[in-house]
């Protein structure tokens, strides 16, 4: 017979108690079978339709524009690009000091 007051149970009495009262509670709780819970749906919003499509668009484009590249690259074989080495090497600066932090 278990004492109502816990005071006069030893530490170990309380934590097993306690251990097999947690056990019972649990095994009461979840489904024998999880397969019970078919009953349960999802149903996305018309926000979240369209971020999905959105999503699909952006990953069906290619992140580099090949004619703006190709631009860029005839201006530069032409001379035509104008490149600064202090301005770059600016960036580069500021790009590794960002990257170190």
């Amino acid at each position: 017979m278990t004492p109502i007051n816990p005071i006069n149970r030893t530490t170990t009495e309380a934590l097993s108690s306690n251990a097999s009262k947690s056990r019972d509670k649990t095994s009461a709780e979840a489904p024998s079978d999880p397969r019970t819970l078919s009953d349960d749906t999802v149903s996305l919003s018309q926000d979240t339709l369209q971020v999905r499509e959105l999503q699909q668009q952006l990953d069906s484009v290619s992140e580099i524009d090949a004619d703006k590249v190709a631009a860029i690259k005839a201006e530069i074989a032409n001379g035509n690009y104008p490149l600064d080495p202090d301005r770059i090497a600016e960036n580069l600066l500021k790009l590794e000091k960002a990257l170190t932090e």
